[in-house]
Parts: C-alpha cells; sequence; structure tokens
C-alpha cells in the first residue's frame, strides 16, 4: 500500500510541476509582441509547452494505473 501512495505522490508532484511549466510557456506566449515588422520567438516556449503537455500525460496515466491497482488490490480482498 505504501509503494501505490508513494507511487501515486510523485506522480501528483510530476502533475504539478508539469502545471507550472505549462503556465510558464503560457505567459511567455501570451507576451510576445504581436507586431508584424518584429519576428518574435516563440519556438522554445511552444516546446516547453508541448514538453509539459507530454509529462502531464504520463503523470496522469501512473495515477490512473495505481488507482486501478489499488482497485484491484481492493477487489482481491472482498
Amino acid at each position: 500500500m505504501d509503494k501505490i501512495n508513494g507511487v501515486t505522490a510523485t506522480a501528483l508532484g510530476g502533475i504539478q510541476s508539469s502545471l507550472k511549466r505549462l503556465d510558464a510557456a503560457a505567459q511567455k506566449i501570451a507576451a510576445a509582441p504581436a507586431r508584424r515588422a518584429e519576428p518574435t520567438e516563440l519556438v522554445d516556449p511552444l516546446v516547453d509547452a508541448l514538453v509539459a503537455q507530454r509529462t502531464l500525460e504520463a503523470s496522469a496515466a501512473v495515477v490512473r494505473r495505481a488507482d486501478e491497482m489499488l482497485d484491484a488490490l481492493l477487489s482481491a480482498l472482498r
């Protein structure tokens, strides 16, 4: 049970850090100048946003799997 809790806590920490990273990337994108005469470098924040999204998805999958394992454990104990 402690291992499931540890995995879940780690996954939730991953979700939290991914959300912070996604928020920072979104702020950089939103703050970029929108003038056509001045090129804006958005590659880095867009890549950061995609990486944060994938990390968030992976962490959410870990939480789902831990939930499934806990459900299977509880079902076996019934």
